[in-house]
């Protein structure tokens, strides 16, 4: 049995292998050939478990972001000049602003047009507009500025503050989901994450990972699953709120 702590903002995430993985040796074929089809459900949870920790853990680093979503003003079906727009946005935005991170994921709209949904770390807050519930209670000076659609350069740019909690993190992860299921988005990756963007910590020292894990183990998960994987056997997976110093 190896088990493994992760820890991304608050949470605590303690999972359990029953089986060691085995060390395979994959010999690549002399000849590729590129098939665009559907992303398997299995990649397609792990992509948004990888959202919601990374997400998670930039809020703890860097604080409140803002909420942003991209869209385009011309033709906006071709997918590999969406990715291509979006990288030189992003290193604009690195240039413009010192210490800049995003994080985005692209979506595709029932007319068949791409725009991307984001987060903006380390960015000035008063650029987005603020809304309580769905009314939008005081404007953002990014609708006089345009600073970020400057930067951006292909379009409109919709900027929303946030309250910076880790419900975000969930939020912003439910459009992996919704848009991996799109053949379009089969050449692109589904997260399009800045150089530097924090990462979870992650632990496994058996020593260590043990000690970790008798810390909470008299402590109910607020979510708990369990699966059987072929080459790992059972795989059960436990979260915690980090609400005590260790």
């Amino acid at each position: 049995m190896r088990t493994i702590y992760r820890k991304y903002g608050n949470i605590i995430e303690l999972t359990s292998i029953e089986k060691e993985p085995r060390k395979v040796r994959v010999y690549a074929p002399r000849e590729r050939r590129t098939v665009y089809k559907v992303r398997r459900q299995d990649n397609i949870r792990r992509t948004r478990q990888i959202c919601v920790r990374r997400v998670s853990a930039a809020i703890e680093e860097f604080g409140v972001p803002l909420l942003v979503t991209l869209t385009f003003k011309g033709d906006a079906s071709d997918a590999s000049h969406a990715n291509d727009s979006l990288h030189d946005f992003q290193v604009r935005l690195r240039n413009k602003y010192e210490g800049a991170q995003s994080l985005f994921i692209p979506e595709l709209s029932p007319k068949g047009r791409i725009h991307f949904h984001g987060l903006l770390f380390n960015v000035p807050l008063h650029l987005g507009d603020t809304r309580k519930g769905r009314r939008i209670v005081s404007y953002g000076s990014e609708r006089e500025s345009r600073e970020l659609a400057t930067l951006w350069g292909e379009g409109y740019v919709d900027a929303l503050c946030t309250d910076g909690s880790g419900r975000l993190a969930g939020y912003i992860s439910k459009y992996v989901t919704k848009s991996a299921g799109e053949v379009m988005f089969s050449a692109m990756r589904m997260l399009r994450i800045s150089q530097g963007f924090p990462r979870e910590i992650v632990v496994r020292d058996e020593f260590l990972v043990e000690k970790l894990s008798m810390h909470y183990a008299s402590k109910k998960p607020f979510e708990e699953w369990e699966r059987t994987n072929p080459f790992l056997g059972k795989i059960t997976r436990k979260k915690y709120y980090q609400n005590e110093e260790l």
